[in-house]
């Protein structure tokens, strides 16, 4: 009996730990884009061309918003 307890509060905590950390990725994943996206915007053009970037690239990039991929 203690033992389908135990496995029956386990089972009800693992949903809410994915969730926890669905959240925490997403944030994490949020900031990253938001910092990606400014350090693009002051690149100066010499290393844009050293990664392939053209203007037009770097503005459609930047007016992303940082929940967008």
């Amino acid at each position: 009996m203690n033992n389908t307890t135990q496995t029956c509060g386990q089972l009800a905590a693992k949903p809410h730990k994915s969730l926890v950390q669905y959240i925490f990725s997403k944030l994490a994943l949020w900031r990253k884009n938001y910092r990606t996206r400014r350090h693009l915007s002051e690149l100066p053009r010499h290393l844009l061309d050293d990664i392939g970037y053209n203007e037009t690239e770097v503005q459609k990039e930047i007016q992303k918003p940082f929940w967008r991929d």
